[in-house]
């Protein structure tokens, strides 16, 4: 490539300085749709810009770059990009350096059920039967036999929002399909499996290495 196609590439990058209002903007929607812990969809940022900044979509991988480092510096969030079956998705995660057991969820019910859940699925070291999830919450006082709020919890908002998984799974001995869950990807970034096994250590009265598998998985994240 010739020097001054080399330069005119630049010239048509725009300043970042040009794009501060659309940078704010990005952030602010971000951040208000961050509440619903629901992924984002690439295309709502494309429009959203595009109709309060007049963005055009070649700015826009720019504008988001730059918005997440806002997100990390101001807020200790950071945008990732998550894997989706159509375009590009995106969640927003608590930083490395401010990261905990989760973020805050307003009903404690619910946080106590979404732990609940990861933790029975962590120590299982597999995917958890529909079933046997429940049976695991009725035992622990989590969820009651007619409790259908918090099954729906389970199988539709902590699914929506990535921290479980809820899939089909066809059984090939018996042709027979079951419903398993599995971490989801908002929960492999977001909660610590070291946190969760101290926890149960603590419980048992045991050190976090009594379960080793666990205990190797847990410290290779950290």
């Amino acid at each position: 490539m010739s020097q001054r196609k080399v330069n005119k590439s630049r010239d048509t990058r725009p300043d970042v300085s040009e794009l501060e209002p659309a940078i704010k903007e990005c952030v602010r929607y971000i951040l208000c749709r961050e509440g619903g812990k629901i992924p984002i969809k690439r295309g709502d940022i494309n429009k959203h810009l595009n109709t309060v900044c007049q963005t055009p979509q070649n700015q826009v991988s720019a504008i988001i770059v730059e918005a997440n480092k806002v997100l990390k510096k101001v807020y200790g969030y950071e945008l990732l990009e998550v894997a989706a079956n159509a375009g590009k998705q995106y969640i927003v995660i608590l930083s490395q350096e401010c990261k905990s057991i989760l973020p805050p969820i307003i009903d404690e019910h619910q946080r106590k059920l979404l732990i609940a859940a990861l933790m029975h699925i962590f120590m299982s070291g597999a995917p958890v039967k529909e079933e046997d999830m429940y049976k695991f919450l009725t035992d622990a006082g989590l969820l009651e036999e007619n409790d259908h709020a918090s099954r729906k919890l389970l199988t539709t908002t902590f699914t929506r929002q990535m921290y479980l998984e809820y899939s089909k799974v066809k059984v090939t001995e018996s042709n027979v399909t079951r419903c398993e869950f599995t971490w989801g990807q908002r929960a492999e970034h977001e909660v610590s499996k070291l946190f969760l096994l101290n926890k149960m250590a603590e419980a048992f009265g045991k050190t976090p290495d009594h379960w080793c598998e666990q205990y190797k998985e847990a410290t290779r994240e950290t």
